[in-house]
């Protein structure tokens, strides 16, 4: 979906031939056999990042200009990719206006008749993935802030799960009385969900550290680090949901989760997952966003709008 909605907004009158690579690989190995004036390039990929590729792209003798164009909008990013020699950077989603400023500023824009080689379809699972690749960038950017450190992001994960599985994945945190699963409901025009956070254990003393919290030795303190932390990620990624499907969501109070969720989840659920790790402090937070199999066909229908 990323790439097809890139497309979509470039100049209709550049004269420009549009090729496409699915990750980073593909992207370095049609580099050594092509010649490229222009990437844009997005920083989260499967089997080598956008981190990786222009670190590659330093041994290569004549490189293509790269444009970042990517979720992840943390000023640590910028930076680095910048260092790398990135010409400018481009928030996800793009904006056609922005593209053709950025185009013209470093003298790549010529008119002329913009072609591709490769008719883009995008299936649902992958829309969705890059819609909470978004949502994800924006949370991540959030608490990056608040806690005054970088935040590595991952490829969202989605899959569907049956009671049983949610069980496999909830239930140990559930039981467990020193870990806690902070539970958030949101609702809105015929989509609901519940987005949880479970904090990894051995995060917690570090995250207390950030936070300025130092003895994390109590229930309390440990309560109080993980519902600031669901604060912050909720609030950031829910916006950037509604904000993407036009939606706007209603949310219930953050609580801790003391039992499996209800009964509207017995059916097949679609689960988002997502692991945020701040890598410099050894922390491994993780959110699961859960729409219920009755939330599906309003959801599919928003995205599918989206992908058109």
């Amino acid at each position: 979906m990323a790439r097809k909605h890139l497309q979509r907004n470039l100049p209709k009158d550049w004269q420009a031939e549009v090729h496409f690579a699915v990750n980073g690989v593909d992207a370095l190995e049609q580099i050594s056999t092509t010649k490229f004036d222009l990437i844009f390039l997005d920083l989260n990929m499967p089997e080598l990042d956008g981190y990786g590729v222009l670190q590659q792209l330093q041994h290569v003798a004549i490189a293509p200009k790269v444009i970042v164009c990517s979720a992840d909008i943390q000023q640590e990013a910028l930076r680095r990719v910048l260092d790398f020699g990135a010409l400018g950077f481009l928030k996800k989603p793009s904006k056609a206006d922005e593209i053709l400023v950025l185009l013209k500023t470093h003298q790549l824009y010529q008119t002329g008749q913009l072609s591709s080689d490769t008719d883009i379809t995008v299936d649902y699972d992958d829309a969705l993935r890059e819609i909470c690749n978004v949502a994800m960038g924006k949370a991540g950017a959030s608490i990056a802030q608040v806690l005054g450190t970088f935040v590595d992001l991952p490829i969202p994960k989605v899959r569907r799960l049956n009671r049983g599985e949610m069980k496999m994945i909830l239930l140990p945190s559930v039981d467990d009385q020193d870990l806690q699963v902070i539970s958030q409901g949101f609702i809105g025009d015929g989509i609901s969900g519940e987005a949880l956070l479970m904090l990894q254990e051995g995060s917690y003393k570090s995250m207390g550290q950030l936070m300025g919290i130092n003895d994390v030795s109590s229930k309390q303190s440990r309560l109080e680090i993980q519902m600031d932390t669901a604060n912050i990620l909720f609030a950031s990624f829910l916006t950037g949901l509604a904000a993407q499907l036009n939606i706007p969501f209603c949310q219930s109070h953050p609580v801790v989760l003391s039992e499996l969720p209800s009964e509207r989840f017995d059916e097949q659920t679609l689960a988002v997952e997502i692991s945020y790790r701040l890598a410099e402090h050894q922390i491994v937070c993780d959110l699961l966003i859960l729409f219920p199999y009755a939330s599906l066909p309003r959801l599919e229908r928003n995205i599918k709008y989206l992908v058109e």
